[in-house]
């Protein structure tokens, strides 16, 4: 199993351990008795504690993602000279100069100073990085050259847990999604999340 696959069965547990802490006996009452109107008063602070949580959770995992990339793919390269793609982005991104001076130093050497620069940076941005929204996503991913899905209904839920999760987090605000529509949310970010696992697994095969 790969750290990647570790990381990806870990957040499945968590998110599962949310939904069933704070909103799936809402939804099982639901479909259990689906004529039943349930007051939103109920299940309000259950659902904002999910979206909030769960955005947490995702978080983590992207910037953890982005991490492990990079350092395995620095690694990589000081072990055997590897190169990856990963590289090319890192150093572009933070537009790095290779340097060529008087002193008798080898290009692994200058190499070597360039990547432990834009890992110390990269390593500061992610430890930075606030949120997961699409812009968010952009900055820790595609410096590590992973491309953000194309699928627009993952980007949709994924802003829709943004703003819920902005929205409880920072206002008082009355009112909450339905646990249907937070269930369904969670779920198409983790869709996202294995999919973003896959593409950083491809790059070790």
């Amino acid at each position: 199993m790969s750290e990647f696959e570790e990381l990806l069965i870990d957040l499945k547990k968590h998110i599962e351990k949310l939904e069933k802490t704070f909103i799936r006996r809402f939804i099982d009452d639901r479909i259990t008795n689906p004529d039943e109107i349930i007051d939103p008063d109920e299940y309000e602070h259950h659902v904002k504690a999910y979206c909030v949580l769960c955005h947490a959770a995702f978080e983590e995992y992207f910037e953890d993602i982005a991490l492990k990339v990079m350092h395995r793919c620095l690694d990589e390269w000081l072990d055997s000279r590897k190169y990856a793609d990963t590289l090319v982005t890192l150093v572009s991104y933070y537009e790095q100069k290779l340097a060529i001076n008087s002193n008798e130093t080898t290009v692994f050497d200058s190499l070597r100073g360039i990547f432990d620069e834009v890992k110390r940076k990269f390593s500061t941005d992610v430890h930075n990085n606030h949120g997961i929204s699409l812009k968010n996503l952009r900055n820790l991913l595609i410096p590590v050259a992973i491309d953000i899905t194309e699928d627009a209904n993952l980007k949709n839920s994924l802003n829709q847990l943004v703003l819920e999760r902005g929205i409880y987090a920072h206002k008082r605000s009355k009112g909450a999604l339905a646990p249907e529509y937070a269930k369904d949310y969670g779920d198409d970010c983790l869709e996202l999340c294995e999919e973003v696992k896959a593409k950083a697994e491809n790059k070790f095969i």
